[in-house]
């Protein structure tokens, strides 16, 4: 899978300069096989990429999307305050090097797709009945399709989040994730897209009820 990975890589970046391309994907590879990760790794944007794949389609601008992907978790430290803003510089940078002109739309997209994953809300999310079918959308629905997965998939998941947060005590970790599962629970959709919310509402809301049950037990 990790030929196919390097394949869209390879699409999403094929007018720039070929020494930025392959510098940037060793730097890829390196980021998301850092030892400390035990999630956001490149399994974890294998799975991403499947989701991509199938929506790639009705995405406006699938390019974006794709380069949002690669550079959201570029730089992952559970014990930084601002990863996201130095994900943005990473992109920052590449975009610099391979010449995407500082007002080229490719540029604001990702930005905008970065930016939107800091608050990862929309009115689609808050607004009960309301579809989103913009590729910010998509995104962030990729980006927590795993809350959504078959309860031994989601329990790996969950062992796999604490693993990264080792270093926090059980109580203090515990009433951490309590109040990120707690806050999906209180609005109206955990998915924004209809073909997300289809295939992983109910599921999401049902695993995310039982992880709160036992971390309160």
């Amino acid at each position: 899978m990790s030929s196919e990975i390097e394949l869209i890589w390879k699409c999403v970046t094929s007018s720039m300069p070929k020494s930025v391309v392959d510098e940037w994907w060793s730097k890829i590879l390196r980021q998301f096989s850092e030892e400390h990760r035990y999630y956001h790794n490149f399994k974890n944007i294998q799975e991403k990429f499947r989701h991509y794949e199938k929506v790639k389609s009705i995405l406006r601008d699938p390019d974006a999307v794709a380069l949002a992907l690669f550079f959201q978790y570029f730089e992952y430290n559970p014990k930084s305050v601002d990863a996201a803003e130095k994900n943005v510089e990473h992109f920052q940078n590449f975009a610099n090097q391979g010449e995407i002109p500082k007002d080229a739309p490719l540029r604001a997209k990702v930005l905008n797709l970065l930016e939107a994953a800091a608050t990862h809300s929309t009115e689609a999310h808050k607004t009960g009945g309301t579809y989103g079918n913009e590729d910010c959308h998509y995104f962030l629905d990729i980006d927590v399709a795993v809350l959504g997965t078959d309860p031994e998939s989601y329990a790996e998941y969950t062992s796999l989040i604490r693993k990264e947060y080792e270093f926090l005590p059980d109580n203090t970790y515990k009433s951490l994730r309590l109040k990120i599962l707690q806050s999906f629970l209180l609005i109206p959709n955990i998915y924004a897209t209809k073909e997300f919310r289809e295939k992983f509402e109910a599921q999401a809301k049902e695993n995310i009820r039982k992880e709160v049950e036992n971390l309160k037990s």
